[in-house]
């Protein structure tokens, strides 16, 4: 299977945050974006927005985030009591 047949949002977090920085560190040895990001088979606009975060932030802008989520409407002690 290549990376044109998958899906990123079937990837896992940490398998994202490899490609991003991965693509960054290509295109900052010298590789053209458009070029990077087709052989990875994601959107253009992506390689983009990434160089943009990591010349703002570095590395660490690259890493995957936790997903916080919606929060719980009840509480730790109502979810006991209901279980």
């Amino acid at each position: 299977m290549t990376m044109k047949e998958l899906d990123g949002r079937r990837l896992s977090h940490e398998a994202l945050e490899q490609i991003r920085i991965t693509a960054v560190k290509r295109v900052e040895a010298g590789e053209s974006p458009e070029e990077v990001i087709r052989s990875i088979g994601f959107e253009r606009v992506c390689i983009y927005r990434w160089i943009a975060r990591y010349r703002a932030g570095g590395i660490e802008a690259l890493k995957a985030k936790r997903l916080s989520g919606r929060p719980p409407a009840l509480s730790g002690e109502q979810l006991m009591k209901y279980t």
